[in-house]
């Protein structure tokens, strides 16, 4: 348990340290917008990652889900 403490306590500490570093440097707005737009983009994918992985365990594995996935060519 003290090793899962230990691994969140780091984890955690980037949230401290980014936002110290948010304070005292000035960051522009172009910089600003890429940091918004590049975690938006991971929680997106987070999402559409949770969201396929409970549309193939409760397909009855047809493959319907897989080939849904693959982009269609016009």
């Amino acid at each position: 348990m003290a090793e899962a403490l230990l691994w969140g306590l780091v984890a955690g500490s980037s949230l401290a340290v980014g936002g110290a570093l948010a304070l005292s440097l000035p960051i522009s707005r172009l910089v600003l917008g890429l940091v918004m737009a590049f975690g938006a983009g991971v929680l997106i994918s987070a999402v559409a990652y949770e969201l396929v992985d409970e549309a193939v365990t409760t397909s009855a594995g047809s493959g319907g889900v897989a080939l849904g996935l693959f982009p269609r060519v016009r």
